[in-house]
């Protein structure tokens, strides 16, 4: 059962966290989305599946603008991500200012991509210390509650090569939360880890849907969709294809491809 969600503090409770209307992307002469359009409300967990090369990834680059968008608009909390409208034109921010979005956006990734000359315990206060300006000793008992959280309070003072992958997942996910993000972004954060790995992480992520983080997951993990999501989407050829409450869109899907995907995918 979901745990009330938080809100953060000035948020419109009403108001979507994520809208993109129309978004396109090419890189080059490859249309890699095609008028994308979604809306994820507060506290929502919607997990992205689909085959590979069909624009899950790059839409969530482009939700925190690690991608510029083509055409179209995406709005993160009510504001455009990475950039600002003057008279009907959309004008670039200045790094430094996406930089300061891209706070309220936490997102993990298929690597882990800590920094390997800090331990556990840095990597995860780095951020609230030098981009937040918080005090040490406050950075630091947030960062042990996230060790918590994530079930690693032993492995504080371990750097990135004294852990499993699925430890350094973890840590990279309290990295993440330590900036406390309204939105979290997940990119297939277990498909470089073993087998036997996958579940630790997975069991952090359904932890954080049930705490009501809003979060957009990117995974081939169809036990997790099943469990956490609120909506699943299937994209295919950089357009949404389908997207409907899990058990609906596991038991009845209504498109042919989305059949064919799932009759490839679920054993």
């Amino acid at each position: 059962m979901r745990e009330p969600v938080k809100q953060t503090p000035g948020t419109d409770p009403t108001q979507p966290v994520v809208e993109a209307e129309d978004v396109h992307k090419y890189f080059g002469s490859l249309h890699v989305l095609r008028g994308v359009g979604m809306e994820v409300q507060r506290g929502e967990v919607i997990v992205l599946i689909g085959p590979s090369g069909s624009g899950k990834s790059t839409l969530l680059r482009c939700l925190n603008h690690l991608e510029k968008l083509d055409r179209g608009r995406i709005l993160v909390n009510g504001h455009p991500m990475g950039y600002r409208e003057v008279n009907g034109r959309r004008v670039e921010l200045r790094e430094r200012e996406v930089a300061k979005q891209r706070r309220d956006v936490g997102m993990v990734f298929q690597q882990f991509n800590l920094f390997p000359h800090l331990t556990a315990l840095e990597n995860i206060t780095a951020g609230p210390i030098h981009v937040l300006q918080r005090k040490k000793e406050e950075a630091e008992a947030q960062a042990r509650q996230l060790l918590e959280m994530v079930g690693l309070p032993f492995k504080a003072h371990a750097y990135p090569a004294q852990l499993s992958g699925g430890q350094q997942q973890r840590i990279a996910i309290a990295r993440a939360l330590a900036m406390n993000p309204t939105l979290m972004l997940f990119d297939e954060p277990t498909s470089a880890l073993d087998p036997e790995m996958i579940t630790e992480v997975l069991d952090v992520m359904l932890k954080l849907s049930d705490q009501g983080m809003t979060m957009i997951v990117v995974t081939h993990e169809m036990g997790f969709a099943k469990a956490a999501a609120d909506r699943i989407i299937f994209m295919d050829e950089g357009r949404l294809v389908e997207e409907a409450p899990a058990t609906q869109f596991f038991a009845n899907p209504r498109h042919e491809r989305t059949r064919q995907f799932l009759s490839k995918i679920l054993h």
